[in-house]
């Protein structure tokens, strides 16, 4: 009786934890019209706004710009979210705005997590420089999983592991260490 109660309230417990998560967050809903790389996309509204989104959850490899190079693996990122959104019809769930203004959301098509394919898929690691922006406690085992199965980022690791994004900004970006780096121009 007292095993049952526990579990009673433990779950309780959870369902208001989840929903006090929730409390702040809202939903857009929209076409994919833009993709910028692989953790950020640009949603046509139906008022026919747009708006750019941050995929809650991950960092995916920098896209080179403004003169910055791109670090390797941005390419296939882009492509990878890109083969996902392009054109779709997609449902955000969002939580709030990172500094630059954009949405950090969950991103679903048809009922697909994006968020966590791109996990799945092997091409971002799990947000390491904003943790708070992680929604997803499985994100931590889909990102595990891909690199176990080296697969994405990890299918030709060898002598060097991928940099996480958020080194890559740090070493290349500020401190001018671009190993493996490529010019904008040819970022794509």
């Amino acid at each position: 009786m007292m095993g049952a109660l526990r579990g009673i309230l433990s779950g309780a417990a959870l369902v208001l934890c989840s929903q006090a998560t929730l409390a702040g967050a809202w939903v857009m809903a929209g076409r994919v019209v833009h993709v910028a790389d692989g953790d950020t996309l640009t949603l046509l509204l139906p008022d026919r706004t747009q708006t750019t989104i941050r995929l809650s959850d991950i960092d995916s490899p920098e896209s080179g710009s403004k003169g910055r190079p791109g670090q390797p693996y941005s390419h296939a990122a882009k492509q990878s979210l890109l083969a996902l959104v392009k054109g779709q019809e997609a449902s955000a769930t969002c939580y709030e705005h990172d500094r630059w203004d954009r949405a950090v959301c969950t991103v679903s098509i048809n009922g697909l997590d994006v968020n966590a394919q791109q996990l799945r898929l092997g091409m971002a690691w799990v947000n390491g420089a904003s943790r708070r922006y992680v929604r997803n406690p499985r994100s931590y085992d889909l990102a595990a999983q891909a690199q176990a199965a080296r697969i994405g980022l990890w299918a030709g690791q060898g002598a060097q592991q991928p940099v996480p994004p958020w080194e890559w900004r740090q070493r290349c970006w500020k401190q001018g260490d671009c190993e493996g780096a490529y010019a904008p121009e040819n970022s794509r």
